[in-house]
């Protein structure tokens, strides 16, 4: 399927969850982790496939308090996480207790959406049989909201002027992260068909029940245990409910138009109610 070399590898996890950053992935980790069939790991973002060169870290401070806060300074998968050496074995093996238990293991990191074909490849020599999920949410609300998670995080310095906004949600990196078109055919490269399932953050809030029933049917376990599952509100409160500027708006709009009109030629639902939003951004600015 686009790989060259395949070797048979030890298998990792059965399934990742990768998506547009801020698309309700925390949601979705809190969310799975009810499932008995299903094993997830303590930390949500792994994030090994996108930082292969890191050899070890250990906790920051934040970090260190919520393992304090949880108990899991005692615990043998922390330790393994933070103090490890990260390399296949290491990632392998936070998935043990998984594995003993005959349970599917996933993992869920939003920023492997932006892999590169080579590192795409070895997730599949990893495990050729792995099942990928990719979330999408509207390119303009995602876009607002990590302006806004950067901003608290103090990476945009107050004031947070439009014009800030825009220098952020225009740069690269953050334009990448909504390029779903670009990722959908990188993943498509690489895997059969049937092992990719691909959702949006719309459903997440309208229809939970329907899009983790979708979700655990994809993955081969038992979709009628979704009734047993405690599905929180979908609140992502990044923006901490401040109306996107309408300057903001209207240039992402004009930005994203061509990625939203792809994604109509492929799916059917929230891309075109995104694709009509623009579309009279931009028809009543004219």
């Amino acid at each position: 399927m686009g790989c060259k070399g395949m070797e048979i590898c030890p298998r990792l996890p059965n399934f990742l969850v990768i998506g547009a950053q801020r698309s309700g992935t925390t949601w979705l980790h809190r969310v799975l982790r009810q499932h008995p069939e299903l094993w997830l790991p303590p930390v949500k973002e792994l994030h090994y496939f996108d930082r292969l060169r890191a050899r070890r870290r250990g906790p920051r401070g934040q970090e260190w308090l919520l393992l304090t806060w949880f108990g899991l300074t005692l615990n043998t998968w922390a330790f393994r996480y933070y103090f490890g050496k990260r390399d296949e074995r290491w990632y392998a093996r936070l998935f043990e207790e998984a594995r003993a238990k005959g349970l599917t293991a996933g993992e869920i990191t939003p920023a492997y959406a932006v892999l590169g074909d080579d590192v795409f490849c070895r997730v599949r020599q990893l495990n050729p049989d792995i099942k990928i999920m990719f979330i999408m949410r509207d390119p303009v609300d995602r876009a607002w909201s990590a302006v806004n998670l950067e901003f608290r995080a103090g990476h945009i310095e107050k004031p947070l002027t439009e014009e800030k906004a825009l220098d952020y949600a225009l740069s690269r990196g953050a334009v990448l992260r909504s390029s779903y078109m670009d990722t959908i055919r990188r993943l498509e490269r690489i895997f059969p068909a049937a092992q990719l399932h691909f959702c949006f953050f719309d459903d997440l809030c309208e229809r939970p029940t329907s899009l983790i029933s979708q979700m655990l049917e994809f993955l081969g376990v038992d979709p009628g245990r979704v009734s047993d599952l405690i599905l929180p509100p979908a609140v992502n409160s990044a923006a901490a409910g401040k109306s996107i500027p309408s300057a903001f708006e209207r240039d992402m709009a004009r930005k994203y138009l061509p990625i939203v009109e792809e994604l109509c030629d492929r799916f059917e639902g929230p891309p075109h109610r995104w694709r009509g939003r623009y579309q009279r951004l931009l028809n009543s600015a004219s």
